[in-house]
């Protein structure tokens, strides 16, 4: 299954760049001030989250990515150009803003736990930033060998620009694969391949979804419902089902372990996307995806697949 790595594509990643910021600790009591844990730290990690995550998987794998994201001129936006630097990553296509903030997430990790989240979210975007993101999206698509849109609700991903990078994308015969988010997806139609996880299928559905047939269900309506070529349905400790119209087939799941299931996601996409812009079949790029995800939520933290891992597991 290298035969993945045999190419290295240019890929283009358009999403919600945000920033992970992980302190672990150890808890040995409770505050006198609230019934709380006290978490002496003993590590604090910045990595890239949102579609910075998919970045990271790509860039691990031999690809060469790009991104199309928008910042804040903020300390966590310094952050994340700071990691896009040490892994030789361009940020020429990021806007940065002085009047929005960029997204962070701050997880608390005692013991191998997460104890609590913190979010500061963006603000919402003026049309000067919509009008720039798409002045730079059909020079990037023109030199792409795939678009991966990273749809984390941050505002990066809307009906307009969706709706152009998938025009551009047809155009110039671009495969586009989307990570879903929320219950708007007619801004999806007409994509290649789309990822969704269990919770986001039932919510588009409007059913839950127990059996193999569900799934298969499910994903028929979604393919024919927004015109999307195939459906990987990602379903955590059950593996992930893909469906399209003429192919069927569902993957138990390879994890032996489950810390952490934040990032998962962004490997699957990652990797499957990779390895069908290599020209392998729906299945090949599907098994390598389903085992790298297996390998990931075994790490703590938002974690990226390396090639090493890839090649000595999937």
């Amino acid at each position: 299954m290298n035969k993945i790595f045999t190419n290295k594509p240019a890929m283009l990643v358009i999403g919600d760049l945000m920033l992970d910021r992980y302190i672990f600790g150890d808890v040995d009591r409770i505050s006198p001030e609230a019934p709380v844990p006290i978490v002496k730290c003993t590590n604090e990690q910045f990595m890239l989250g949102g579609c910075g995550n998919v970045i990271n998987n790509l860039n691990n794998l031999g690809s060469k990515p790009s991104i199309i994201s928008v910042i804040g001129e903020d300390l966590a936006g310094k952050q994340i150009f700071k990691a896009l630097k040490n892994k030789g990553i361009s940020n020429s296509e990021i806007i940065t803003n002085p009047n929005i903030s960029t997204t962070e997430k701050m997880r608390i990790i005692a013991a191998r736990q997460q104890t609590v989240r913190v979010d500061w979210d963006s603000k919402e975007f003026d049309l000067k930033i919509y009008n720039e993101l798409l002045t730079r999206l059909s020079p990037k698509i023109n030199e792409s060998d795939g678009i991966i849109i990273s749809d984390y609700g941050k505002g990066v991903c809307t009906e307009t620009i969706l709706k152009e990078v998938i025009k551009l994308a047809q155009k110039n015969r671009v495969p586009v694969f989307i990570d879903p988010k929320g219950a708007d997806w007619v801004k999806y139609s007409f994509a290649n391949l789309i990822t969704p996880n269990i919770k986001e299928t039932e919510m588009i559905i409007g059913s839950k979804l127990l059996y193999d047939t569900d799934f298969e269900k499910a994903g028929i309506h979604i393919c024919n419902t927004y015109k999307i070529d195939a459906c990987l349905i990602t379903r955590g400790k059950d593996g992930m089902s893909y469906i399209s119209n003429d192919t069927i087939f569902h993957l138990r799941s390879e994890a032996k372990e489950i810390f952490d299931v934040s990032g998962a996601g962004d490997t699957v996409i990652s990797v499957v996307a990779l390895g069908l812009v290599n020209g392998l079949n729906p299945r090949d790029a599907s098994e390598i995806a389903n085992c790298a995800a297996g390998i990931v939520v075994g790490h703590i933290g938002t974690s990226a697949i390396t090639i090493e891992e890839l090649k000595n597991s999937c």
